[in-house]
Order: C-alpha cells, then structure tokens, then sequence
C-alpha cells in the first residue's frame, strides 16, 4: 500500500484538509462506500414511491403522459446519482470533489429519488466548512427547485401561489440542516486533530527535557567522579607525603635508640646515674617512634624523598619567606615555647609546617596584600592553629572554596587524631587545624 501524500495546511476558519487518498483501497472503505450507496439507493425509492403514489391516487392512476415522463427522468437521475454517491467519498478535498458535489446536492431540486444523495453531498460539503461554498449549494438546490416545481405546474396546469414560494423556500432550508451538519462536524474533527497535534507536541517535548534531564544527571555524574576522583588523588598524595615525613621522624628517633643504646654496650665504665639516664632517653625515643609508628601505618602507603624533616625553627622560616614575599604575616605563640614542640613530637612539626605554608601560599593567593595572622595555642589536650586574614574585595562576594590544599590539610591532621576547618565569618576568612597534644 502507498503512503499518503501529507496534506498542505488549509486556511484559518476552513476544515482541515484530509489526506490524500491511497491508490488500494481497504475493504473496510469499499464496504462504507456501498452501504452509503445502497442506504441512499433503498430510502430514495422509498421516498419516490411515495410521492409517485400520491401522484397517482391525485389523477385516478390516470396521470398526465408528461407528468409520467418527469417522474421517469427523476428516478433515472435519482438512481444515477445515488449509486455515484459511494464512491465519491473516495475523491480528494478540491476543486473537482466541490464540483461534482454540487452537482449531486442540485439533485435535491430535480429528483424526489436524490433526496437522500443530495442530503450526503451537502453534508460532505459542510465539511469543507467554506461559507461561499455552501451558499451556492443553497442556491443551486433553490434554483433547480425552481425549474422543478415551475414545470411540475405547468404540466398540472396550476398557478403559482404562496404554495409554491413557501416549497422553494422549504427546500433551502432543507438544504441548510446537512450543511451545518456537515460544520458541526468538520469543525469537531479540527478539534481532535489540534488537540492530538498538541499532545503529540507535548510529548516531543516531554521527550525531549527528558533527554535533556538524563543528559544534565550523567553531566553532574560525571562531574561528581571527576571531583571524587580529584579529592581521591590529592589525599593519595598528602597521605604519602605524610608517610615519609612519618618515616624520616621514626628514622631520628631510631638513630637516637641506636647511639644510646651502642654507648651503653662499649661503655662499661658508665656510672649507674648515667646509664638509668641513658636508659630513660632510650625508652623516651622507643615511645616516640612506637606511636610515630602507628601514624605510618594508618597511611598505607610507602614512598621515597629526601626532602629534610621540618623543625620548630622550620615554622619561623616558612613565616619569613612569606615576608620576604611582602606579605604582611605574624606568628604568635601561646601557652607554648617552638622547644616544647620540637621535643614533643617531630611528626606534629612537620604537620605544622606543611598547614603553614598551605595557609600563607592560599593568603597570597586570594588576599593579595591582605595582613595574615597566626596564632599556635595549647592546653593539655590539644594543639590548635588558627589563621586569620580580611577577605579581599573580589573574594567577599564569592563562595569560599576548600579547594585541594585544605582536603590535604584536613587529611594530614584527622590521620593524626584531629581536624580542620575554614569558612568566612563576616569579613574575614579563618583558618584552624587542631591535633591532640
């Protein structure tokens, strides 16, 4: 079977125009066609027995010859024009299909047989809804009824009157009942036709932010692996840094057992005080390196560098780069001497110092100019360091981001027992790590 070719858009106020008909025609059709055929066909011969039998029973079955000879022509044109009715269905909206539609519906005025023809063809007609279509279908049904009923007088010898006026009329008005009919429906099926092209509309476009919504989530996926991935990467690397830092520590602590432990061997003229105290630094190096040890094995990962281990001194070095930088930073030290974390724990230091220069490097970086301020506190628990800067004026507006130097920070200092944090309160932007003393 061909496709339909696809309908042009008819103009505003007219039916939509049906598509074009395919070259094999389905039974299912072929059946309507033939029962629109036969309908018309039974009930027009019903209505021209009806007639002709009034005509008979009005002259004693003894009617004029003329008369009979116009009752032959009306059922031969009923007859022809009711069987072309069926098959008509089948012709394109156009020019063609209005003409010989017309040419039916003007059967209403000729042939009492045609009633019914005529009666479908306008309806079809009023499909089309086109105004000036449908009155000239008023009026060639006016005007072939004209010709009818003025011959039908002549040959009755009767007079025309109010009679025939009011049947003139009558047969227009008859002829208005399939036209609106036919608007009526035409107009509905324009209705379904917009509402289904609207919902076949709504869901292309439901469709189509469907797709655009599937497409945003494998987006923000994709962007949530790429972040997991970044953050998986720099806390891999800080933990490794850590992991060596951790084993230079160990690495001091163990020289220590090593030399106190060698003198005690060779020297044997050590008097006891010495060798209790030699003993003591032993022990006191053996427990630094035990829980040093701990820390090292929570990182899971071995590495090599031959970068120095920091010291206390390391933290007023760092202070002064970012000096000699021109940043205006300080250091203050509270409830706490730089000895007392060196002796302490090395580890600590080194912490301390990477969080010190991850601090000034992002200070420079995003408070250009700005004063830095570092405060290193303890108690008996714990150690905190706290950094303070003014936020600068392309920054006050913006979201603060923790950004890969603080998830290092944060990992460097929770592997140790504590935490960090940093945020903007009002319009300073402050920075604090703390880890158990």
């Amino acid at each position: 079977m061909t496709v339909p070719a696809p309908a042009a858009s008819a103009p505003p106020g007219s039916a939509p125009a049906a598509s074009a008909p395919p070259s094999v025609r389905s039974l299912r059709e072929w059946l309507i066609a033939l029962a629109q055929s036969l309908g018309g066909f039974v009930l027009g011969l019903l209505i021209f027995l009806v007639v002709f039998g009034a005509m008979l029973v009005e002259f004693d079955d003894e009617p004029p010859g003329a008369l009979l000879t116009l009752y032959g022509l009306d059922a031969a044109l009923g007859v022809l024009l009711t069987l072309a009715t069926g098959p008509l269905r089948f012709l394109r909206p156009g020019r063609l299909h209005s003409m010989l539609h017309l040419v039916v519906a003007m059967g209403a005025g000729l042939s009492t047989f045609a009633l019914v023809a005529s009666a479908i063809a306008l309806y079809r007609l009023g499909l089309r809804r086109r105004p000036v279509l449908d009155a000239i279908a008023v009026l060639a049904v006016g005007a072939t009824s004209v010709v009818t009923m003025r011959l039908d007088s002549t040959i009755r010898g009767d007079d025309v009157g109010v009679f025939f006026l009011t049947a003139i009329a009558v047969m227009m008005v008859g002829a208005l009942v399939p036209l609106l009919i036919g608007h009526v429906v035409g107009t509905r099926h324009e209705l379904v036709a917009t509402l289904r092209d609207r919902a076949a509309s709504a869901d292309r476009e439901r469709e189509t932010a469907q797709r655009e919504r599937e497409a945003a989530e494998r987006e923000a996926a994709a962007l949530v692996r790429e972040r997991d991935a970044e953050t998986a990467r720099v806390r891999a690397e800080e933990r490794s840094a850590l992991a060596r830092d951790m084993h230079d520590s160990i690495s001091h602590h163990l020289a220590a057992i090593a030399m106190h432990a060698g003198a005690m061997s060779y020297r044997e003229d050590l008097a006891p005080e010495d060798l209790r105290r030699s003993a003591a630094t032993v022990r006191e190096a053996a427990q630094q390196a035990n829980g040093e040890l701990r820390t090292v094995l929570m990182t899971l990962r071995t590495t090599d560098g031959d970068a120095p281990l920091a010291t206390a001194p390391t933290l007023a070095e760092v202070i002064e780069r970012a000096r000699a930088d021109g940043q205006d930073v300080e250091l203050t030290w509270r409830g706490m001497a730089p000895q007392e974390l060196t002796d302490h724990d090395r580890g600590t230091v080194v912490t301390l110092a990477r969080i010190l220069t991850e601090i000034t490097a992002n200070a420079a970086k995003h408070a250009p100019g700005a004063p830095l301020r570092v405060t290193l506190s303890r108690d008996d628990v714990r150690l905190v360091l706290t950094a303070r800067n003014p936020l600068s004026a392309t920054a006050a507006g913006a979201t603060i981001s923790t950004g890969h130097g603080l998830l290092g920070l944060q990992e460097r200092v929770r592997l140790l027992g504590g935490d960090a944090r940093c945020g903007a309160d009002g319009e300073t932007f402050e920075v604090e790590a703390w880890m158990p003393w």
